[in-house]
């Protein structure tokens, strides 16, 4: 039968035809499929090396990033963080490498991929309201970055089912961070604390002991119950101040915080024993980063040891496993130690074993686990727990902003602003709420509040695995997704580089992996790359 009596479209050419001459079919070039895996997972190399990248230098929160002067010596460039213009000079690098490895179409539409261009949108809405244009300006960038890494996950790394690059250098990251809170742990935290008088200070450059008097430096670092009580109590403060004659760095700056109150607030985080990793001081966000990327981390050194035998495998696994809980152990973060009992329980409901096992597992662990806790912190409790009512002076003055500007809140990143007006005057003051679904109704309003909790938190609750025989990896970045979600409830991981670049690009693979293994239309070609 002739070719124009198969396909009535399709003309013949020749003498007395019209039309244009169909085009043969070509039979595909087995070597375009090779150059799109090599850009796929060089793609998957960069991207890992800029999370790598995020852990060591990024970990101080995106608010604070006016703070971090460029470092001027090689040896600063190696041990101190990165000012946020070098993590966007590479993110073009890294963006390059996304388009060259663009050719890719998802074949399953899905509207719930639209609704982070939404919450996006609406951040920049709210901005044109903000009550403070300058911290607007320096979070918009970092939100616009986080959809950016979302939808490299969900169309470029998702390709990548196996997560190899990525995970890679993201674990090895986190081992570089666990070994910098190990030093610290061991000695690292006792020898800053007695460098701190001949130390630079941070606004002059003078050393700390030129800035304020020996007795008054040594008394701060050796009295953690001094300490505390002049970081909350404005009065005892004060008085302290005139008598010392500093009286010129309790005077509050445009942004409702003093000099002095920022500097007990670090002498406070350095005479503490908990460790930070690379997190510029902040023990909590060091637990979340174990808790986001241990999972994960885990799985890899599994299956990159492969070709050892079973108990070497088994004895690497056991010191990871014990290094990464001894770190969080020693970072002191009680949120941290609960949502890892949370995940814990979650794991075990997916576990290959019997019901009765899984029922017995959990309530073992929660009971050990508590009673763990409670000895633990014992002594935090019997003070009142003051972080707790410190979140809830934040929380309130969070709702109540929310309340005030229910539209567009007081612009993005302007939390510290809007506090700052309803502060108690023996409150702490804070930058951030510690609640990043609260702080988005604050500071955007509650359309952008409702989007963001139904982003992430639908999400998750949508890809939630059945059981632990999907698929290793597939689980474990669905449990550290879900840890660091629990997480943001009582931390700002949003605002932190290094936290929030893997999370949301590990959120959009999930979503690459469930469209890929979406049945698609009837007569479209059958997705590559399906997750079994």
């Amino acid at each position: 039968m002739p070719d124009s009596a198969k396909n009535p479209g399709r003309s013949q050419t020749g003498s007395g035809a019209t039309g244009t001459r169909a085009k043969p079919h070509r039979s595909r070039d087995p070597r375009v499929d090779i150059l799109k895996k090599w850009r796929i997972s060089l793609f998957a190399w960069i991207s890992g090396l800029l999370a790598l990248m995020g852990l060591l230098k990024f970990g101080t929160p995106i608010i604070l990033q006016d703070q971090i002067q460029a470092p001027g010596s090689p040896i600063e460039w190696l041990f101190f963080p990165w000012p946020i213009q070098v993590a966007y000079l590479g993110l073009c690098v890294w963006g390059i490498s996304a388009v060259r490895a663009l050719p890719f179409r998802a074949r399953v539409r899905c509207k719930w991929l639209w609704l982070p261009l939404g919450w996006l949108a609406w951040q920049f809405l709210s901005a044109l309201f903000s009550i403070d244009k300058h911290l607007t300006q320096i979070v918009l960038p970092h939100f616009f970055v986080n959809v950016g890494m979302f939808y490299a996950g969900v169309f470029l790394l998702s390709r990548q089912g196996k997560l190899r690059g990525w995970a890679e250098l993201t674990g090895f990251g986190l081992m570089l961070t666990l070994w910098t809170g190990t030093e610290q742990r061991m000695g690292g935290l006792e020898a800053t604390r007695q460098a701190i008088p001949d130390a630079p200070y941070f606004e002059t450059g003078l050393t700390w002991n030129k800035v304020y008097p020996e007795a008054f430096l040594h008394r701060a670092l050796s009295d953690r119950s001094w300490l505390e009580k002049m970081r909350t109590q404005s009065d005892l403060r004060t008085e302290t101040a005139k008598s010392h004659g500093l009286a010129h760095l309790t005077v509050s700056d445009p942004k409702g915080e003093s000099p002095m109150e920022r500097d007990l607030a670090f002498l406070e985080k350095i005479g503490k024993n908990r460790i930070f990793g690379t997190f510029g001081g902040y023990p909590n966000a060091l637990a979340a980063a174990i808790l986001l990327l241990l999972p994960l981390t885990l799985v890899t050194l599994w299956r990159s040891s492969r070709r050892l035998q079973l108990p070497s495998r088994i004895l690497i696994m056991t010191c990871m496993l014990t290094w990464a809980m001894a770190c969080l152990y020693w970072s002191g973060s009680k949120g941290g130690w609960l949502v890892g009992m949370a995940v814990l329980c979650l794991f075990f409901l997916l576990a290959r074993v019997s019901w009765k096992a899984r029922v017995g597992l959990i309530t073992l662990m929660l009971v050990l686990g508590s009673i763990a806790f409670g000895w633990k912190y014992q002594d935090y409790f019997r003070k009142g727990a003051t972080s707790v009512s410190a979140r809830f002076e934040y929380w309130k003055a969070g709702w109540a902003t929310s309340m005030d500007h229910p539209l567009l809140g007081s612009g993005p990143g302007t939390f510290m602003r809007s506090f700052g007006l309803r502060k108690p005057s023996d409150a702490e003051m804070t930058r951030l709420t510690h609640n990043d679904y609260l702080q988005q109704a604050s500071d955007s309003g509650w359309p952008s509040a409702v989007a963001y909790a139904v982003w992430i938190l639908g999400s998750l609750l949508r890809m939630r695995p059945r059981t632990w025989d999907q698929d290793a990896v597939y689980v474990a970045v669905w449990l550290g997704l879900i840890a660091m979600a629990l997480q943001n409830t009582i931390e700002f991981g949003l605002y932190i580089p290094a936290l929030s670049w893997p999370f949301f690009i590990l959120l959009g693979w999930l979503w690459g992996q469930n469209l890929q293994s979406m049945p698609t239309p009837a007569g479209a070609p059958a997705p590559r790359n399906v997750r079994h």
